[in-house]
């Protein structure tokens, strides 16, 4: 399943913590993090290659944006591809705008189902569209946690709670979260990682962002299943979010 798990601000060092498995067809090109220079923000982010966009990205002020699929949304003939959707919330200057800019969009143009995380290491709040209707829930600091299969509080991650234990170093909290990407049913119940056929775990993230210093980044990313393919840190790529 495609997997999203946020932790916002319960590390006050690490103030947004992420990690996440993508499924998708194996055929399907993508492209590790690179810049995308937006209207007002420039942003890193992997990108799908074939709809040009993508389901995860953080910008230069910090803001963190993931996207999943909603396996239980109608189906709609979609105007444009959902993964453009990160890239324009991305694009605002902060958290609250993301929101009007994604609302709409949506409102003006038909796309599939969806759910949007966005954070900023003290809020965060989680769109849920389906059915030409977008439901806007706001959280605090906490672990947050979204697949394709389900809806915020749906899915339980028993060993999740480890990774929120208080003076875990980073890469403690890493070591955590990476046995949860790579679970097949042992931990959860749940094929986290799905190997074989045509569709499965095709990426892996994980990802550190402070917004107060997003030159500071730290994105592990695995271009392909993360128990094949080992993680690169993409993280000396933050430099250009700076730049002008």
């Amino acid at each position: 399943m495609c997997l999203l798990i946020v932790l916002n601000g319960v590390d006050s060092d690490h103030p947004i913590i992420v990690a996440s498995n993508r499924d998708e067809q194996r055929s399907r090109p993508t492209a590790p993090p690179g810049l995308h220079v937006g209207d007002r923000r420039r942003m890193l982010a992997p990108r799908d290659r074939s709809a040009g966009g993508t389901w995860m990205g953080v910008n230069d002020r910090g803001l963190f944006a993931g996207l999943t699929n909603l396996a239980i949304a109608p189906k709609v003939r979609a105007e444009h591809s959902r993964g453009l959707l990160p890239h324009l919330a991305l694009d605002q200057d902060d958290l609250g705008a993301s929101v009007t800019a994604v609302e709409s969009e949506v409102g003006r143009a038909c796309y599939a189902g969806f759910q949007m995380l966005l954070a900023d290491g003290v809020e965060a709040r989680v769109l849920v569209h389906q059915g030409g209707r977008v439901e806007v829930s706001s959280h605090g600091t906490g672990a947050l946690v979204l697949s394709n299969e389900h809806r915020l509080g749906e899915l339980e991650l028993p060993t999740l709670a480890q990774a929120l234990v208080g003076g875990l170093d980073l890469e403690q909290r890493f070591a955590i979260l990476k046995e949860i990407l790579l679970d097949q049913g042992e931990l959860s119940g749940h094929r986290i990682l799905k190997k074989g056929g045509d569709y499965g775990t095709v990426s892996s993230s994980l990802l550190v962002v402070d917004p107060h210093d997003p030159s500071s980044l730290t994105w592990l990313y695995a271009n392909g299943p993360p128990d094949e393919c080992e993680y690169r840190n993409y993280g000396n790529l933050a430099r250009r979010l700076l730049e002008q």
